[in-house]
């Protein structure tokens, strides 16, 4: 599609036209000058970018010819044409274009100034600019935008003035703006944003653009008249829609749409299935007609979700990526939706010219979040700097002090995310002749955190990261379950929860020459989470998984259902007698507990005591890789025997009082195997030459193994790595 466009240039105190044939020639214009704030090198340029709001502070009016002559027009269709087309701007081999939007923001529409406490234009800044080049490319290559940003950035006025430019200047355009709460938008918040500008442009300029409707949430730009006796409507058409989602996550988002705005985007926890049923808006089959932009700073982590997938996962989900080290405050490179961080535009850091002084601000930040850190309760410290990240890690941090090593938690979620670890959905059944069989499933994991009570599909699946080895020995693989107590519930949030432990084995590999002595460690090979409207069903699921892994299993027996259930199917040599989980023995727990099987969450048996089994579990040390020197390069964690995603997030969310079903099952799980490997020792396994071996790794689906230097000899580039990490596990 050809769109040629004529853009106004500004070079040495003249105007020109730089003429760009199509969108494609324009896009490539762009992308080299979109850099990052502290490098856009503003100079004295800097000061015609805004130079109609300058005339209009100095005079009090913008045009100093009378109303109706032809230099009167020719200003006006000037300004008119520059705010809908942008400017570029040049000084020597320096350039830059001021998107029509932010053109218009800053010459037109001024903004109330807490700084100075009065009514004022905006200063140009390279964070504003940065933004508006965002969008822009974003639309341009058919894409939509996601903004994380640090708070007091102008986002709203900015993102108001474009939703004005559109409706001041373009015919029967329908432009939207909506929040998760009214308040967000209504009359004395963002909306009013709107009638600052309308009253400031109907008096000040020459584009009166009348409303009607003109009332809050909703303006269609046209008046009414008489043509010929009969009433007649004139005007350029275009719609201005507010509406919030507190009732329904779809409210109002249907129709053809140019912009839709979604205001404080960092506190909008249904903003993802808003985005979902927003988008064939936007579209023409597989044209996209129209642009989603989501803005904001983070609140609670339980209404951040939807804009941390989008910031985070920005390619996958239609939002134009850009390339930033402010991943973390290791300088990790990677793609995110725009981030805007603390340093970026922060006075005093600030030139005369509106560029930010990047360096000087992160030394101050440093010293002031230092003091901080020491003066602050944990929580209060993570509020704060979550408001002024620094980096995107910051702004997603959790507010309280958990009791995960979240750093590590985060670094698996992105070997996770990275698909570091093959995984398998399997359905389990039964055949004709009752034996057990299995089959790929189209089902997806339940992938929300919490979960919420009106989700209707909690069944789930049957995750599988390594299939169980052939005929496995009783004990070589142990399950832990957190089971519910109904089938179909519209009140309950908890669901069934199983996660399968392939057990540590001690290996003799005998060779011609030599015999080699490792271990291989235990890890998590497959989970399920969910429940079926029929409760037997549920119990169905989960003795087809114990069966299929022969799994010793340990059963928290607050809900006896199933362990009853495992007795009538006469399966109960499965579940492991409340006698032999030795943890309960050490801890004297459950003593006035008279179930034979499983144990009882009673007291605070699972917040004081299970819980650190599972955080050592994640905190163990399993391998390091060094140099020559015996310097440490890389630690190998226990957590990267877990592939779960979803158990990562609760880790994530702990806190007492959230229902953790993931956690309860798998920190059971961790202190039960725990024991037993303790009290008896490692199972053995002997592997010699030319014999057939049951060897784990034959029917693991795993494409990767994050230990698979274990036991290997000093590599070519200078490292080695210790042959026997677990030579003095007891």
């Amino acid at each position: 599609m050809i769109e040629e466009r004529i853009i106004p240039t500004w070079e040495k105190g003249q105007w020109g036209m730089t003429t760009f044939k199509t969108r494609e020639e324009f896009v490539e214009f762009l992308k080299p000058l979109f850099k990052e704030p502290g490098k856009y090198e503003f100079d004295e340029t800097s000061f015609m970018f805004n130079e109609q709001a300058q005339l209009f502070d100095k005079h009090k009016f913008y045009c100093v010819h009378p109303k109706g002559t032809k230099d009167y027009i020719t200003y006006w269709d000037d300004q008119k044409y520059k705010n809908r087309n942008g400017a570029i701007f040049k000084n020597g081999s320096k350039t830059w274009y001021i998107p029509r939007d932010y053109y218009m923001w800053l010459n037109f529409l001024p903004i109330y100034n807490k700084e100075i406490n009065k009514f004022g234009f905006a200063k140009v800044r390279d964070a504003q600019y940065h933004m508006a080049l965002y969008e822009i490319l974003a639309e341009l290559t058919y894409n939509h935008a996601a903004i994380l940003k640090k708070r007091q950035i102008a986002s709203s006025y900015f993102h108001c003035a474009k939703l004005i430019n559109q409706l001041w200047f373009e015919e029967g355009v329908t432009l939207k703006i909506g929040a998760s709460l009214k308040d967000h938008i209504n009359e004395k918040n963002t909306w009013k944003f709107f009638v600052e500008y309308k009253n400031f442009l109907d008096t000040h300029t020459a584009w009166y653009r009348p409303m009607t409707p003109s009332k809050m949430h909703a303006w269609q730009q046209q008046i009414e008249t008489r043509l010929n006796g009969k009433k007649h409507l004139r005007g350029l058409k275009g719609s201005l829609l507010g509406m919030s989602f507190e009732k329904n996550a779809t409210q109002g988002v249907g129709g053809p749409c140019k912009y839709f705005f979604h205001e404080e985007g960092g506190i909008a926890p249904k903003m993802s299935e808003t985005y979902e049923y927003l988008r064939p808006a936007l579209t023409s089959g597989f044209i996209t007609t129209g642009m989603f932009i989501a803005a904001g700073s983070v609140g609670d982590l339980d209404q951040c979700e939807p804009l941390k997938v989008l910031i985070m996962r920005p390619e996958q989900n239609g939002i134009y990526a850009v390339d930033t080290n402010l991943l973390d405050e290791k300088g990790t490179i990677g793609k995110s939706g725009l981030f805007i961080p603390e340093q970026w535009s922060m006075p005093p850091y600030i030139d005369d010219f509106g560029n930010s002084l990047v360096e000087e601000a992160l030394i101050a930040l440093d010293l002031k979040f230092a003091e901080w850190k020491r003066d602050l309760e944990p929580a209060t410290y993570q509020l704060r700097i979550s408001q002024r990240p620094r980096n995107i890690a910051e702004a997603f941090a959790h507010r309280k002090l958990s009791k995960f090593p979240q750093h590590l938690v985060a670094a698996q979620m992105q070997r996770i995310e990275d698909k570091m670890y093959g995984q398998e959905f399997i359905e389990l059944y039964k055949d004709a002749e009752g034996k057990l069989k299995n089959r790929p499933s189209n089902k997806i994991p339940i992938n929300e955190f919490p979960i919420t009570k009106s989700t209707v599909d909690k069944e789930g699946v049957v995750q599988v990261w390594e299939r169980p080895i052939e005929n496995p020995e009783f004990g070589s693989y142990y399950a832990s379950i957190d089971p519910v107590s109904e089938g179909k519930s519209t009140t309950s949030e908890s669901l069934c929860s199983i996660y399968i432990m392939k057990a540590a084995v001690q290996v003799t590999r005998i060779k011609e020459k030599e015999v080699e002595n490792f271990i291989e460690r235990d890890k998590i090979v497959a989970c399920w989470t969910g429940r079926f409207d029929d409760l037997n069903k549920t119990h169905d699921r989960l003795c087809m998984i114990i069966e299929w892994y022969n799994a010793r299993t340990i059963v928290e027996n607050n809900i006896s259902l199933f362990i009853q259930y495992m007795i009538a199917e006469r399966k109960q040599k499965y579940l492991v007698p409340k006698n032999q989980i030795v943890f309960l023995k050490d801890l004297g727990a459950n003593k006035n507990v008279f179930q034979e099987y499983g144990w009882k969450n009673t007291g605070r048996l699972f917040k004081d005591h299970l819980l650190n089994y599972g955080i050592e579990y994640l905190s163990e040390v399993l391998d390091t890789v060094t140099k020559e020197d015996g310097t440490i390069v890389k630690t190998h964690y226990g957590i990267e025997r877990i592939p779960d995603m979803m158990i990562m997030k609760e880790m994530q969310a702990y806190q007492e009082g959230v229902n953790v079903d993931r956690l309860v099952s798998f920190c059971a799980l961790v202190a039960f195997a725990t024991m037993q490997q303790s009290n008896l020792g490692l199972k053995k396994r002997v592997e010699e030459p030319n014999k057939k071996l049951h060897k784990s790794e034959d029917f693991s689906k795993l494409s990767y193994n994050p230990f698979r230097y274990m036991g290997t000899n000093r590599k070519k580039t200078g490292m080695s790595v210790p042959r026997n990490p677990y030579k003095n596990l007891k």
